[in-house]
């Protein structure tokens, strides 16, 4: 049974990756009659390149993954000299050695077969009967082969960017193109190091390691190292806080990544288009619904073409705080999350079908949520928006979402709706609400202060930024006006609950 790398299908052009060309393959080689002297450990290492060198101190003129042939003529006849020259090549990074068999090294190349052995450093002899050019061409066909290689991994990428404009998805992409280099590939936020959408997998441990103690990413490419393998890590084009990490493979370098970020920073451009427009819908819908522009039935269409069905649909409202993310819109689209959502200054009208959804909604955007009651019909919007606003006015640092059918529930003192919200903060402090709005003062704020700091008069009077005499008329005078007092339990506690139902009277206000 014949198998096939995921994510490609059976019909694609796709074909197994040679390994790079190493000295092993030039061993391997019958053709080549060569054997193996010494430096056994160093057989794997890749060949870059091979030339004929005669000169002394060949290490000037070769580099890492050079192959350098010899027929002998610069090997120095002292043993200790053999060592230094065998020393120099192995410093220089050279792949390895090949010494034409009977032409013309010394008869004694023990220093030299002795220090290679020391560093793990190939030293080949070569049959007489095989000349130089035939190993370099052997080299240079690998190469071809492997740019070959190279070359339809290209046009697998981009075909498979052609089929994700068919919707494959994120996910579906990523492993396409991971199977187009054979090499795993991980696409991730660069500030949090998670996968840039839910769904995609996360960085292994290993690399999440690495890449955090990295100050910033950048469009460069990086070269990441745990020291057994190596990964490479390149911004997306446009969009710095993407990354994606590519390691294993043989065919991966920077041209290949420029290809793969290429392909992946279209679809995320593509992606969000579409969410932008989905946007766009969503707000002329929700604000269409907000002012009664649509009969029932039209109401009920709109929201059936959305995937926001009346009959399950939730209406939240979401305050942005200054800690929220300015670019909400980016953060809501790396949800994949199905909801209408309306921003009215710093506040988002949101609708939704599945009230679970309101967690990572919330972890996105980083503020309090109020959510309704089932929608139920489309003419219920504005009824709704009431219900999450009251359900918001619950809310508190510790309890982040709260539900209109529960809020309630931790409160139980607060009223339950807007009618009796303005009747409980009218009936304690409404004379001090009309007192400050006729003499332009701020005792309900002092108020306020002086119960949230329980009562001190040092706290109080360092946050109002008077003082302390002045604090206490401030607070005679609201025990004058309220008829009540700030000395006994039962005045704090009604004085505390009317500011609260005050509270909740504004956030009800549409």
């Amino acid at each position: 049974m014949s198998s096939t790398p995921l994510g490609v299908s059976a019909g694609s052009a796709w074909q197994p990756i040679t390994m790079p060309f190493s000295i092993q393959d030039i061993i391997d080689n019958v053709s080549l009659r060569t054997r193996l002297l010494t430096g056994a450990e160093g057989a794997l290492r890749t060949l870059r390149w091979a030339h004929v060198c005669e000169l002394s101190d060949p290490s000037e003129w070769f580099g890492e993954g050079d192959l350098l042939m010899t027929t002998g003529i610069g090997i120095p006849p002292d043993a200790e000299q053999q060592r230094a020259y065998v020393t120099r090549l192995s410093e220089a990074k050279v792949a390895g050695m090949m010494i034409g068999e009977n032409m013309q090294a010394p008869e004694d190349i023990s220093g030299l077969r002795d220090q290679a052995s020391l560093l793990g450093f190939p030293v080949l002899i070569t049959h007489y009967s095989v000349p130089f050019s035939a190993v370099t061409k052997a080299i240079l066909d690998a190469r071809q082969q492997n740019e070959d290689q190279r070359r339809r991994a290209v046009v697998r990428l981009y075909e498979s960017a052609r089929i994700g404009l068919r919707h494959l998805g994120l996910d579906g992409l990523l492993l396409r193109l991971s199977a187009d280099v054979m090499a795993d590939l991980y696409l991730f936020d660069t500030h949090t190091l998670g996968p840039w959408e839910e769904g995609l997998a996360p960085l292994p441990g290993q690399w999440r390691e690495v890449l955090s103690s990295r100050v910033r990413l950048t469009y460069d490419l990086t070269r990441c190292n745990t020291g057994e393998s190596e990964a490479l890590v390149m911004a997306l084009p446009a969009l710095p806080q993407c990354a994606i990490l590519a390691t294993g493979g043989q065919l991966l370098d920077y041209g290949i990544l420029h290809h793969i970020a290429s392909v992946l920073a279209i679809e995320l451009e593509r992606l969000q288009s579409e969410h932008e427009r989905m946007l766009r819908l969503g707000s002329e819908l929700v604000d269409d619904l907000l002012n009664n522009r649509l009969t029932e039935r039209a109401a009920s269409e709109r929201l059936e073409q959305l995937d926001c069905p009346p009959g399950t649909a939730h209406l939240v409202l979401a305050r942005l705080e200054h800690e929220a993310p300015n670019n909400w819109q980016l953060e809501l689209s790396r949800q994949s999350l199905k909801l209408l959502v309306r921003q009215s200054g710093d506040e988002l009208v949101i609708l939704l079908t599945n009230p679970a959804a309101c967690q990572p909604l919330q972890a996105a955007l980083g503020c309090c949520m109020g959510v309704s009651a089932v929608l139920g019909t489309g003419l219920r919007v504005q009824e709704a928006l009431r219900e999450a606003r009251l359900a918001l006015a619950h809310s508190t640092p510790t309890r982040q979402i709260v539900e209109y059918g529960s809020a309630l529930d931790e409160a139980f003192w607060l009223p339950g709706d807007l009618e009796q919200a303005n009747r409980m903060y009218r009936r304690v402090i409404g004379s001090l609400v009309d007192y400050d709005v006729q003499n332009g003062s701020q005792l309900i704020h002092t108020l306020r202060v002086f119960l949230e700091q329980n009562r001190s008069w040092q706290k109080s009077s360092q946050i109002l930024n008077v003082h302390k005499q002045t604090l206490i008329y401030r607070v005679h005078r609201i025990e004058e006006i309220t008829g009540r007092s700030l000395d006994d339990t039962e005045g704090v506690v009604e004085f505390w609950i009317a500011l609260r139902s005050m509270d909740i009277a504004a956030e009800s206000q549409p």
